[in-house]
């Protein structure tokens, strides 16, 4: 009865082991299976191939485990083993990103798993006191239900944690942190495994709170790390929100001081029309261009922005618009936006970004000799049946490094640069679009062009 017992629950633990470092790697530690189903149906599939070569060694050597030789036992964990490892294997090239990060994200992976599971079994063991037990077969029967039992509580540990990570922390944990807790884990494994197995119950109380601290300490890493990124993602958002607001205001004063000369003007329409009429009849034609030149500029003064259709996006224009006049540099706009809807935020974070590093570039002191017909930035809507568009060019000194798709930042400070793109790139995204940048040489130096397609 307690062969067969055995050799029921004997598949159960490498399955364990394979899908629970697999769960781990891909949901809670973030290094995902590029194909999730192909990926759990392939561990799944090792995993079940592992237990039915584990089980049939020992019902070809079913004397050997009562034996001296324990050929079943040896034979029974290189199988073990080996499926493990192929798994792991298989793994890695399943996952996401570069070679050497899935190769260390699956290895650290497995190393927490094997730990977890070896403290949720002395847990178990710790508490039942299996060691103090006379009975064997109520020993055997009390190893498998820890072994089952720890499988278990490593399956709802994971995906605690990834619930907890679900919210604002979707990226892979760094490796770094990975292997400090990996050899933590390594020690806390290290100081349990020995005193778990034997009969010695005067440390069954300090131990079993020791290791439920410690486990606790990890939940709290993940939960405090989330709060931080929510923290840090909800003053981002203010900052934005600030700089939306600002232009909005800016945008309504303009066009409040446009709408107040626009009626000045056409209040002193007709006096202007008297001295036009005065001049052209005494043929001072000189002093009728330089009047004419005169009400031109006026006008010019009104123009707030293009009208896109979009208030949120005339208000950043207008802003931008003002930005790149005081330097010396002109922005044209085409198009206009419709058929796409785009949040207020994510207009700002795209268009906002854009116009910022576009301005930047073109205001480069490298550039102070480039002739004023080249000194121009273009801002295009540009709408299909298939997809919209928001095309900015602009002139720059140097061909930035471009690496994977993504600008290297230049700048020395790399740490506080760089992220006008990245936030581009993330708003896009958001919108089920994506970012292109490019560059090509020119005449003139280098033209820029960054494109989001939506």
């Amino acid at each position: 009865m307690n062969d067969i017992l055995y050799l029921f629950f004997l598949p159960l633990f490498p399955f364990g082991i394979i899908m629970s470092t697999a769960y781990a790697s891909d949901i809670a530690f973030r290094y995902e299976f590029k194909n999730k189903k192909a990926g759990y149906i392939t561990m799944c599939a090792i995993a079940v191939v592992t237990g039915i070569l584990t089980d049939l060694i020992y019902v070809l050597y079913p004397d050997d485990l009562y034996s001296g030789e324990e050929i079943s036992v040896n034979l029974a964990d290189l199988v073990s083993t080996a499926g493990t490892m192929i798994s792991f294997v298989v793994m890695m090239f399943m996952t996401r990103g570069k070679v050497w990060k899935r190769i260390l994200g699956v290895f650290l992976s497995s190393e927490m798993i094997g730990c977890f599971n070896h403290i949720f079994e002395a847990l178990f063991i710790y508490v039942s006191h299996i060691r103090a037990w006379e009975n064997d077969d109520y020993v055997l029967f009390g190893s498998i239900a820890a072994e089952v039992t720890s499988t278990a509580l490593v399956f709802l540990f994971l995906f605690l944690i990834s619930k907890v990570r679900s919210k604002n922390d979707n990226t892979p944990l760094p490796l770094p942190i990975m292997g400090i807790f990996t050899v933590i884990l390594l020690l806390v494994n290290s100081f349990v495994q020995d005193d778990a197995m034997s009969a010695d119950t005067s440390d069954y109380v300090a131990k079993p709170v020791v290791l439920v601290l410690i486990l606790a300490t990890v939940f709290m890493f993940f939960f405090i790390r989330v709060t931080r990124k929510e923290r840090d993602g909800l003053k981002k958002m203010n900052k934005i929100n600030e700089e939306l607001v600002d232009s909005q205001t800016k945008f309504f004063e303009a066009s409040a001081k446009a709408d107040s000369d626009i009626r000045a003007m056409r209040h002193d329409m007709k006096n202007n029309v008297q001295v036009l009429m005065l001049l052209l009849a005494n043929k001072e034609y000189d002093k009728m261009q330089e009047y004419l030149e005169e009400m031109s500029e006026g006008l010019a003064g009104t123009n707030v922005s293009s009208h896109t259709g979009d208030v949120i996006a005339d208000a950043i224009i207008a802003d931008k618009m003002k930005r790149a006049t005081e330097a010396g540099l002109k922005l044209d706009v085409t198009g206009a936006i419709a058929g796409v809807e785009i949040s207020p935020v994510n207009m700002c974070k795209m268009l906002g970004n854009l116009l910022d590093n576009a301005i930047e570039a073109t205001s480069d002191p490298r550039l102070k000799e480039l002739d004023s017909e080249f000194k121009v930035i273009n801002l295009q809507f540009k709408h299909t049946e298939n997809f919209f568009m928001i095309s900015v060019t602009n002139p720059c000194a140097e061909s930035p490094k471009i690496k994977d798709g993504k600008i290297v930042t230049s700048k020395s400070d790399k740490k506080n640069h760089g992220f006008g793109i990245s936030n581009i790139r993330s708003a896009a995204e958001d919108c089920g679009g994506e970012l292109s940048v490019s560059c090509e040489e020119k005449p003139f130096g280098y033209l820029f062009r960054a494109e989001v397609v939506i």
